[in-house]
């Protein structure tokens, strides 16, 4: 089968959580079909980066955005009522090319990843799936309600329009998935609606604690994630601002570092005698290792968390919110550890630090829980049965 896939970003480096599930889900569905890869960019694609998505394509087209077209974009998209989030990426000019790619190979089957793209094959009669990937407009609903107060009109607003958006979109899709049942439902609210759930996968083999570069554990605590990405900024602030200082009562020279791509200012001015900030390091399992527990506060946002399973796969007893694990649906206090308050993150932290048995069997079960029910292979081949009509979807009402 030829398959069209279209994108808001370029798929590599895999620095965020949407390039990190379309890299993936190319790379596996390459394995059965010819891939034509149509990029939005807001940034230049470097050759190195270029050269690993290459393998998996037949065909690889980049769109770039400028400032001066994403200004354009927003101002058609307030004419036609659109969502900031998908007006941003939506351009007439380069819908036009897309579509003359489309005549010209005419594939099979369109995939288009997340609602930002989903304006560009709206109006077309191929067969086409739609990746919602994550409740947007339940992330943007938490925002208006905790980010500063000259933002929190801005995020009612658009939440209220992506609302609207996600469910209006569905009548002209063939086939819609999202990334958890727990995302399926905030934002349809009707577990009856046949959106296929696809998860995100993890690379077992090369998440492993057992990898040939060694690095001794010289921080208790890790938070990885894209530093300059809201909801990773409030869950370092928290863990910073709300559980060190707690932490530190018992344990004074306890230490934390924070690890990722970009991190904001907010971020930078974490960093303290008690906290290290690595930034943008080439090989993240380094992160994973320099520590012994990793902790998640994460508060908002929505989705699969990939940082929690890289965490587990790595051999890290892991922490994290209600929230964050009922996308995941790993088993508290057996294979992963949950806290939705500052006091309950102290608790279980202590509980590790002082107890190396309990952190071993965390670890254990953890990591074979990653195993087990989280294969790129295995949630790629649902996405592909779906594309290959195996699976009928109900319209809403």
């Amino acid at each position: 089968m030829k398959l069209l896939v279209l994108t808001s970003r370029f798929p590599y480096p895999l620095e965020k959580g949407d390039k990190l599930r379309i890299f993936n889900q190319i790379r596996e569905l390459s394995r059965q079909h010819e891939i034509i890869l149509c990029a939005l960019t807001e940034e230049i694609v470097q050759d190195a980066d270029y050269q690993q998505v290459m393998p998996f394509c037949s065909q690889i087209h980049v769109f770039h955005l400028s400032k001066i077209t994403i200004f354009l974009n927003i101002l058609g998209g307030i004419l036609r009522g659109l969502p900031f989030s998908v007006s941003y990426f939506f351009n007439k000019k380069i819908q036009r090319q897309i579509l003359d790619i489309a005549a010209r190979e005419k594939p099979n089957h369109v995939y288009a990843q997340l609602i930002r793209t989903s304006e560009y094959f709206k109006e077309t009669t191929y067969p086409k799936t739609l990746d919602y990937m994550d409740a947007f407009s339940i992330g943007m609903k938490r925002r208006s309600q905790d980010d500063a107060w000259f933002l929190r009109l801005f995020y009612a607003l658009e939440s209220k329009l992506l609302r609207r958006y996600e469910t209006t979109i569905f009548a002209y899709y063939n086939h819609l998935t999202i990334i958890s049942q727990q995302d399926k439902l905030l934002m349809i609210g009707n577990e009856d609606i046949n959106i296929k759930v696809v998860p995100n996968g993890i690379d077992y083999q090369y998440f492993t604690p057992n990898y040939e570069q060694k690095v001794q554990p010289i921080y208790d605590i890790v938070f990885v994630g894209n530093l300059g990405y809201y909801p990773n900024i409030q869950a370092a602030k928290y863990l910073v601002n709300q559980i060190l200082p707690l932490l530190k009562k018992e344990y004074p020279n306890i230490k934390i570092l924070l690890a990722g791509a970009r991190p904001s200012q907010e971020i930078e001015l974490l960093a303290n005698e008690n906290v290290n900030i690595k930034r943008d390091l080439v090989d993240i399992r380094e992160a994973y290792l320099a520590a012994k527990i990793f902790a998640a506060p994460i508060f908002h946002g929505s989705g699969q968390q990939n940082k929690i399973l890289e965490a587990m796969a790595m051999g890290l007893p892991c922490i994290t919110t209600t929230l964050v694990n009922n996308a995941i649906l790993a088993k508290p206090n057996e294979e992963i550890l949950t806290a939705d308050t500052e006091g309950a993150f102290v608790e279980q932290i202590k509980n590790l630090l002082q107890d190396i048995d309990y952190q071993l069997i965390i670890k254990a079960n953890g990591r074979e829980f990653v195993k087990t029910h989280y294969s790129w292979h295995t949630a790629t081949q649902v996405l592909n049965d779906l594309m290959e009509n195996k699976y009928t979807l109900a319209q809403p009402n």
